[in-house]
Protein backbone atom coordinates (compact mmCIF):
# COMPACT_ATOMS: atom_id res chain seq x y z
CA UNK A 1 0.00 0.00 0.00
CA UNK A 2 2.48 2.68 0.89
CA UNK A 3 5.08 1.82 -2.38
CA UNK A 4 1.85 2.43 -4.28
CA UNK A 5 0.73 5.53 -2.47
CA UNK A 6 4.26 7.05 -2.76
CA UNK A 7 4.14 5.74 -6.62
CA UNK A 8 0.63 8.11 -7.35
CA UNK A 9 2.63 11.04 -5.03
CA UNK A 10 5.54 10.82 -7.21
CA UNK A 11 3.37 10.80 -10.57
CA UNK A 12 1.33 13.77 -9.29
CA UNK A 13 4.40 15.62 -8.41
CA UNK A 14 5.52 14.81 -11.62
CA UNK A 15 2.35 16.21 -13.47
CA UNK A 16 2.10 18.94 -11.79
CA UNK A 17 5.95 20.25 -12.94
CA UNK A 18 4.59 19.86 -16.63
CA UNK A 19 2.22 22.71 -15.85
CA UNK A 20 3.39 25.88 -17.02
CA UNK A 21 1.55 27.96 -14.23
CA UNK A 22 -0.48 27.22 -10.91
CA UNK A 23 -3.48 28.17 -9.91
CA UNK A 24 -2.38 32.37 -8.24
CA UNK A 25 -0.30 32.36 -11.26
CA UNK A 26 -2.98 32.18 -13.93
CA UNK A 27 -5.18 34.20 -11.65
CA UNK A 28 -2.82 37.30 -10.83
CA UNK A 29 -0.76 37.23 -14.10
CA UNK A 30 0.77 39.73 -16.06
CA UNK A 31 0.78 37.93 -19.39
CA UNK A 32 3.17 41.11 -21.38
CA UNK A 33 5.96 39.86 -18.35
CA UNK A 34 4.96 36.33 -18.82
CA UNK A 35 5.43 36.64 -22.42
CA UNK A 36 8.83 38.53 -21.85
CA UNK A 37 10.13 36.32 -19.94
CA UNK A 38 9.38 33.37 -22.35
CA UNK A 39 10.88 35.66 -24.90
CA UNK A 40 13.59 36.30 -23.33
CA UNK A 41 14.27 32.46 -22.96
CA UNK A 42 13.97 31.41 -26.38
CA UNK A 43 10.54 29.64 -26.04
CA UNK A 44 8.89 28.76 -28.45
CA UNK A 45 5.43 30.41 -29.27
CA UNK A 46 3.61 26.54 -28.58
CA UNK A 47 4.51 28.05 -24.82
CA UNK A 48 1.47 29.99 -24.78
CA UNK A 49 -0.28 26.52 -25.11
CA UNK A 50 1.10 25.53 -22.20
CA UNK A 51 0.10 28.47 -20.68
CA UNK A 52 -3.77 28.12 -21.98
CA UNK A 53 -4.26 24.51 -20.68
CA UNK A 54 -2.77 24.80 -17.11
CA UNK A 55 -5.06 28.16 -16.39
CA UNK A 56 -8.12 26.74 -18.24
CA UNK A 57 -8.14 24.48 -15.39
CA UNK A 58 -8.78 27.13 -13.75
CA UNK A 59 -10.88 29.01 -15.53
CA UNK A 60 -8.32 31.41 -16.61
CA UNK A 61 -8.09 32.34 -20.17
CA UNK A 62 -4.49 33.74 -20.92
CA UNK A 63 -4.36 37.83 -23.26
CA UNK A 64 -3.15 36.22 -25.88
CA UNK A 65 -2.34 39.96 -27.31
CA UNK A 66 -0.41 40.96 -24.14
CA UNK A 67 1.47 37.64 -24.05
CA UNK A 68 2.63 37.93 -27.79
CA UNK A 69 4.05 41.58 -27.22
CA UNK A 70 5.78 40.40 -24.26
CA UNK A 71 7.81 37.42 -26.04
CA UNK A 72 8.43 40.19 -28.89
CA UNK A 73 10.32 42.52 -26.88
CA UNK A 74 11.69 39.48 -25.19
CA UNK A 75 12.74 38.10 -27.64
CA UNK A 76 15.13 40.95 -29.02
CA UNK A 77 16.90 40.44 -26.18
CA UNK A 78 17.17 36.77 -26.93
CA UNK A 79 17.69 37.27 -30.20
CA UNK A 80 21.27 38.93 -29.80
CA UNK A 81 24.14 37.39 -31.73
CA UNK A 82 25.90 37.41 -28.05
CA UNK A 83 23.16 35.81 -26.50
CA UNK A 84 23.39 33.07 -29.54
CA UNK A 85 26.76 32.64 -28.59
CA UNK A 86 25.74 32.08 -25.00
CA UNK A 87 23.24 29.66 -25.92
CA UNK A 88 25.44 27.19 -28.41
CA UNK A 89 28.03 27.49 -25.87
CA UNK A 90 26.62 26.50 -22.78
CA UNK A 91 25.31 23.47 -25.07
CA UNK A 92 21.40 24.55 -25.12
CA UNK A 93 19.00 23.88 -27.83
CA UNK A 94 18.04 26.64 -30.58
CA UNK A 95 14.38 26.40 -31.03
CA UNK A 96 14.30 28.65 -34.31
CA UNK A 97 12.62 31.68 -32.58
CA UNK A 98 14.04 34.29 -33.71
CA UNK A 99 12.61 36.59 -36.07
CA UNK A 100 13.58 37.12 -39.88
CA UNK A 101 16.08 39.61 -39.57
CA UNK A 102 17.85 38.92 -36.46
CA UNK A 103 17.91 35.22 -37.06
CA UNK A 104 21.45 34.94 -39.46
CA UNK A 105 23.59 36.53 -36.65
CA UNK A 106 22.23 34.74 -33.53
CA UNK A 107 22.22 31.49 -35.95
CA UNK A 108 25.81 32.34 -36.64
CA UNK A 109 27.15 32.91 -33.28
CA UNK A 110 24.93 29.78 -31.80
CA UNK A 111 26.86 27.93 -34.10
CA UNK A 112 30.76 28.78 -33.01
CA UNK A 113 29.21 28.41 -29.07
CA UNK A 114 27.96 25.49 -30.10
CA UNK A 115 30.94 24.32 -32.32
CA UNK A 116 33.50 25.16 -29.17
CA UNK A 117 30.35 23.29 -26.76
CA UNK A 118 31.01 20.28 -28.82
CA UNK A 119 34.86 20.22 -28.96
CA UNK A 120 35.11 21.00 -25.10
CA UNK A 121 33.32 17.97 -24.67
CA UNK A 122 35.54 15.70 -26.83
CA UNK A 123 38.26 17.54 -25.27
CA UNK A 124 36.92 16.17 -21.65
CA UNK A 125 36.24 12.77 -23.12
CA UNK A 126 39.56 12.19 -24.46
CA UNK A 127 41.33 13.57 -21.15
CA UNK A 128 39.60 10.93 -19.45
CA UNK A 129 40.05 8.13 -21.88
CA UNK A 130 44.04 9.36 -21.73
CA UNK A 131 43.94 9.80 -17.94
CA UNK A 132 41.92 5.40 -17.85
CA UNK A 133 44.97 3.97 -20.22
CA UNK A 134 47.91 5.91 -18.13
CA UNK A 135 45.96 4.32 -15.21
CA UNK A 136 45.84 1.40 -17.13
CA UNK A 137 49.71 1.42 -18.10
CA UNK A 138 50.76 2.18 -14.63
CA UNK A 139 48.87 -0.90 -13.27
CA UNK A 140 50.42 -2.66 -15.56
CA UNK A 141 49.74 -4.66 -18.59
CA UNK A 142 49.77 -8.44 -18.83
CA UNK A 143 50.57 -8.89 -22.81
CA UNK A 144 53.23 -6.71 -24.84
CA UNK A 145 50.70 -6.88 -27.26
CA UNK A 146 48.44 -5.37 -25.41
CA UNK A 147 50.34 -2.90 -23.52
CA UNK A 148 51.75 -1.58 -27.26
CA UNK A 149 48.03 -1.24 -27.91
CA UNK A 150 47.60 0.97 -25.14
CA UNK A 151 50.67 3.31 -25.76
CA UNK A 152 49.82 3.69 -29.33
CA UNK A 153 45.94 4.57 -28.85
CA UNK A 154 47.60 7.10 -25.69
CA UNK A 155 50.07 8.09 -28.00
CA UNK A 156 46.78 9.20 -30.97
CA UNK A 157 44.78 10.47 -28.05
CA UNK A 158 47.33 12.94 -26.80
CA UNK A 159 47.48 14.27 -30.70
CA UNK A 160 43.82 14.87 -30.53
CA UNK A 161 44.34 16.60 -27.36
CA UNK A 162 46.49 18.62 -28.43
CA UNK A 163 44.36 19.42 -31.83
CA UNK A 164 41.17 20.15 -30.08
CA UNK A 165 43.38 22.61 -27.31
CA UNK A 166 44.52 24.43 -30.60
CA UNK A 167 41.47 24.72 -32.27
CA UNK A 168 39.44 25.73 -29.39
CA UNK A 169 42.37 28.39 -28.60
CA UNK A 170 41.58 29.63 -32.49
CA UNK A 171 38.29 29.88 -32.09
CA UNK A 172 38.01 31.65 -28.52
CA UNK A 173 40.25 34.25 -30.19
Amino acid sequence: MRASLTASSLAVLLLAGCASLDKDECRTADWRAIGLEDGAQGRALERLGDHRKACAKHGVTPDTDRYIAGRTEGLATYCTADNGYRVGRSGEAYRGVCPELSTPAFVAAYNRGRELHTLHARLASVDREIASLKASLKEGVRSPRERADQVERLEALTRESEQLDARIARLER
